[in-house]
């Protein structure tokens, strides 16, 4: 019999544990039905006389991190996963969120937050050396711009108008209705309206050397990605150990290799030498860029396709789009 309430003892105690738990997933990570994890650069290196970043990304330390999602604090590994960075020539930014409803659900409103609700927007200043950081409440700039509307989607692009770098933000009104592309300035942490008569262009392309001419059939997988950046997979990795990268800027190739790192284009606009200069670096050390290269007619003035043996070739076939040229 005393078995039987031994027993009995030990299944309550293993059954409040599990509730505690399952209340403690609850309140601090299964309640949230939006999430972004904020992320900081674990090492970065610059390249190319500044027209390229590498970095290692790595989770903030100050919270709260599930389980399932995983750690790269420590050693090496692949690095962890993040949404986009929103970047040009100046300013680099990262984001993270946190939300009790979802997108679109009509009893969201920034009046009405609870739970530790936020969305925060981190910007580094890559002008300079230092990477110098600043964190910036959307959710207040927002309110500031006209508290009637909230975010509606996490997808941001990149917008460059008067000197200035900017995040697209969409709203909608709350409870529904009307919605609206507005822009976030990076260097004031401000929401101000997309200009008269400028139409939002699509993001500056940092890919056309890579998907638009044969140096595609180079790499055993696409190096660029969804994040607007460019990292190896494993495959590609394998195939890297005579890149010019690695002779020339071995930090950064260790940070692409062994650490997940994330290569980004440090440009406003549609650069072709910019891209040049950094795809030069990620080939064989003894080939040259312009070496019998085709470029695709999906990229060139007359829609056929080019070889090419140098840059100038490259350029005077080129179409560079009116509306990337107007952006800037």
């Amino acid at each position: 019999m005393k078995k039987k309430w031994k027993f009995i003892a030990v299944l309550v105690i293993v059954l409040s544990l599990v509730g505690t738990y399952d209340a403690y997933r609850y309140f601090t990570y299964n309640r949230y039905k939006e999430r972004n994890y904020a992320i900081e650069p674990r090492a970065y290196e610059f390249i190319a006389n500044k027209q390229g970043l590498v970095i290692s990304w790595k989770k903030a330390n100050s919270q709260i991190i599930d389980s399932k999602i995983p750690d790269n604090n420590s050693g090496e590994g692949q690095s962890v996963g993040f949404g986009a960075a929103v970047y040009g020539k100046h300013y680099l930014s990262t984001d993270s969120y946190q939300f009790v409803r979802r997108f679109h659900d009509p009893d969201f409103n920034l009046k009405d937050l609870s739970w530790g609700e936020f969305w925060k927007i981190q910007v580094y200043d890559i002008s300079t050396n230092k990477l110098y950081r600043k964190e910036y409440d959307l959710l207040e700039a927002i309110r500031e711009y006209d508290d009637s509307y909230v975010p509606f989607a996490t997808y941001s692009a990149f917008f460059s108008y008067d000197n200035q770098e900017y995040r697209t933000v969409e709203l909608e009104k709350v409870g529904g209705g009307s919605g609206r592309i507005v822009l976030f300035n990076m260097a004031t942490g401000k929401i101000e309206d997309v200009p008269k008569d400028v139409e939002i262009p699509k993001d500056k392309r940092t890919d056309i050397i890579s998907n638009s001419t044969s140096l595609k059939k180079y790499y055993k997988e696409p190096i660029d990605n969804i994040f607007s950046s460019i990292s190896f997979p494993n495959s590609v990795i394998k195939q890297s150990s005579d890149w010019r990268l690695k002779e020339e800027y071995p930090k950064a190739y260790d940070l692409m290799t062994k650490q997940g790192g994330q290569l980004y284009l440090l440009t406003d606009k549609t650069d072709p030498k910019l891209m040049s200069d950094i795809y030069s670096l990620l080939i064989p050390k003894d080939k040259q860029l312009f070496d019998n290269l085709t470029v695709y007619g999906s990229v060139t003035k007359d829609g056929q396709d080019h070889v090419v043996n140098s840059y100038e070739e490259f350029i005077s076939i080129l179409k560079v789009t009116e509306e990337e040229n107007d952006a800037n």
